[in-house]
């Protein structure tokens, strides 16, 4: 079984690929050509299904059971706390205006690439903090019983696109994924 930070680690390298993705279609869309509106669609329902719903809760779970007398790691996960507060509603305000330009409404492609980039870097710059301020000493200080807590919270959910069942809604992404691997 997959522990609690490798799964973390995991989801990572994850979302990093959808921001890989993201970003690839942002660039297409600077460059005034026609980009995949339904792929940058697809992958914001991702983000805000299963990130913001269970890894960002899962993380803030860690966060709670990090018992630290170091008040840089008690201010980086209280940050980190309202990142993922930031991360939802810029994700969602993202993946609505996404929906509505693959309904067939207008949206400026100026504010439709700021929107994305500052996601995409907003999203990148959480991780990296996660990565080298708040995982290492969870990884140090969590004790069995804290990640056996964790893991007992989380047991029943999996990722829609990576985990061992690909929900319906998320194959075409996982398709497109793997097509552009065989490109790669």
């Amino acid at each position: 079984m997959t522990t609690i930070m490798e799964q973390l680690e995991i989801d990572h390298r994850n979302v990093a690929l959808m921001m890989k993705l993201l970003e690839a279609e942002l660039d297409v869309v600077h460059d005034m050509d026609n980009a995949d509106f339904e792929l940058m669609h697809d992958v914001m329902r991702y983000m805000t299904h299963y990130p913001d719903r269970v890894h960002h809760p899962m993380e803030d779970l860690l966060f709670d059971r990090m018992r630290s007398e170091d008040p840089a790691v008690r201010e980086a996960t209280e940050a980190l706390r309202r990142e993922h507060v930031g991360l939802l509603e810029k994700g969602q305000a993202f993946l609505e205006m996404l929906r509505r330009v693959v309904d067939g409404a207008m949206v400026e492609r100026t504010e439709l690439e700021e929107r994305g980039r500052d996601y995409v870097a907003f999203m990148r710059h959480h991780m990296t903090r996660e990565d080298e301020q708040v995982f290492p000493h969870a990884a140090r200080t969590l004790s069995e019983d804290d990640w056996a807590a964790i893991a007992s919270a989380f047991a029943e959910m999996s990722d829609p696109v990576f985990g061992p069942i690909v929900d319906e809604e998320f194959r075409s992404l996982l398709e497109h994924i793997r097509q552009r691997a065989r490109k790669d």
